[in-house]
């Protein structure tokens, strides 16, 4: 697609989403403005419009990205606003399902040297913020799942901590699995994995 194609703001998220893709093969050192610009199809320069450097990019793809992965979290809150039993389990799920559809995530997040980038933007508290959102949405809805059965007198003795791990847990490592292909099912691996979080496996 050439430059003329793009529409100011049509630019920016192109820069982002190709962006994503160029990082997560080419890692932090070898990303540059002008490999993204090739990728988008526009002229060497095109990118400056919208940011300054490649960390300024690679910011923004940060931010964008742990903005997508907090907003599906919270799907799982507007579905079951007042059951914190079946909320916690549909944010499990939704953990896992995206990064089963959105494997660049997983490993932009979680296996490559981003954190190089972040490294240059100390002071950039939005940026941190954006960061920890998906993971204070996740704990919270453990600890009101936690304090729900504390009220009904159940696991009253469970340790919050240890809850947090282990729920987070089992998603994380079931979505590292499936996106790998370190887990061989001819099934629909989406089914299995709402039946286990769906049952007492995952919690009671």
């Amino acid at each position: 697609m050439s430059n003329q194609n793009y529409h100011h703001k049509d630019l920016k998220e192109a820069l982002i989403k190709n962006g994503l893709k160029l990082f997560d093969e080419e890692g932090y050192d070898k990303f540059s403005m002008r490999k993204v610009a090739k990728a988008c199809g526009v002229s060497q320069t095109a990118p400056y419009r919208h940011f300054e450097n490649k960390d300024s990019l690679i910011i923004a793809i940060i931010s964008q990205a742990y903005h997508k992965f907090d907003q599906v979290l919270k799907e799982a809150i507007q579905r079951y606003p007042d059951d914190a039993s079946s909320q916690l389990r549909e944010m499990a799920y939704l953990y896992v399902k995206f990064f089963v559809e959105n494997p660049e995530y997983l490993k932009f997040f979680f296996f490559s040297d981003v954190n190089k980038s972040i490294k240059m933007a100390k002071g950039n508290y939005s940026l941190f913020e954006n960061m920890e959102q998906p993971y204070k949405t996740f704990i919270n809805a453990v600890e009101s799942y936690k304090a729900g059965n504390d009220t009904n007198g159940i696991n009253k003795q469970a340790d919050t901590n240890a809850l947090v791990l282990a729920c987070w847990g089992l998603a994380h490592g079931i979505a590292i699995l499936i996106t790998r292909d370190d887990f061989q099912y001819s099934g629909d691996c989406m089914e299995l994995v709402r039946k286990i979080i769906w049952s007492d496996l995952f919690i009671k």
